[in-house]
């Protein structure tokens, strides 16, 4: 619970933090293109500090006021307005008194102002083209803040320094982020490749077992007798063999008796025997009857 309270603290911060050092860059921009001689304008707005007291009760000294541009025609008297003083001892430098009266002058407008805290009206009156606006707002406790972060003494170490810090806290977190964030894709890539590895190796084996299962199928179904004719043909065959492979009797002519000499041959049938040695294979009982004399070719 702590620990999300404080992620929130701190992402108000930061957005706190971007929101200031935005406005301040907009503010700096705007003052910067601003013309010598003209007051700043943030969409049709200007704002100015009071620095005398010539309009004390209603507008006491360093309060701050907000003027909204506001054409010659639209004023009425009563209304306070801010404008370039024509005065020589402010030498330009914009003014806020009330509005008394108006007087027409070679079909332009004159405006006529008063302090409300000084007895007399102004001498000089106020033409259209000096007129800055209307105020609209005014606030002692924004001024006095004003007043106070605008010493450098107090607005380096206890808004500037903060601020930066909070910059560069916020602009190390969104690298990190990003670099957390950029592992992870790379991670989840090489995942994501080893398993489509495993996949094709399984694949693979897979498609090689039924393959080799398909040989021994077939080579099962080539060795299997299918009928009856052809297990009868395998049998006469297995017979025919046993009998060549049976042991021979060989007789000499030059002894009396015979002698009984068994050989086994594997393998060899009767035309290999013939082939070989130019003789016929006999029955033991031919062989018997005739006392191992031999026919010979």
């Amino acid at each position: 619970m702590a620990k999300t309270v404080k992620n929130i603290l701190l992402k108000l911060m930061n957005v706190v933090s971007v929101l200031i050092i935005v406005i301040s860059i907009g503010a700096l921009l705007t003052v910067v293109l601003t013309k010598p001689g003209q007051a700043p304008n943030f969409f049709g707005y200007s704002f100015f500090r009071v620095m005398t007291g010539s309009m004390e009760p209603a507008i006491p000294t360093n309060s701050l006021i907000v003027v909204k541009r506001t054409p010659a025609a639209e004023l009425s008297e009563g209304d306070v307005i801010t404008f370039y003083s024509q005065d020589p001892s402010l030498m330009g430098e914009p003014n806020t008194h009330r509005i008394v009266r108006f007087e027409e002058q070679q079909g332009k407008r004159l405006i006529y102002t008063k302090g409300d805290a000084n007895n007399m009206a102004d001498i000089y009156p106020t033409k259209e083209e000096d007129l800055i606006g209307k105020v609209v707002y005014s606030s002692l406790r924004i001024g006095n803040f004003v007043r106070l972060i605008s010493n450098p003494l107090i607005f380096v170490p206890l808004i500037l320094v903060p601020l930066a810090i909070m910059l560069i806290r916020s602009i190390v977190d969104s690298v990190s982020a990003a670099k957390k964030l950029a592992k992870e894709e790379e991670e989840k890539a090489v995942r994501e490749a080893l398993a489509a590895l495993r996949e094709k190796k399984a694949a693979e084996q897979n498609k090689e077992a039924d393959v080799a299962q398909a040989e021994f199928s077939n080579t099962a179904e080539e060795e299997k007798p299918r009928t009856a004719e052809e297990r009868t043909k395998t049998e006469e065959k297995m017979t025919s063999e046993e009998r060549t492979t049976q042991p021979l009797f060989v007789a000499t002519e030059t002894q009396p008796e015979v002698r009984r000499v068994q050989m086994t041959m594997p393998g060899m049938n009767r035309a290999k025997w013939q082939e070989r040695y130019g003789v016929r294979q006999k029955s033991y009982k031919r062989n018997q009857i005739q006392r191992g004399k031999w026919n010979r070719r």
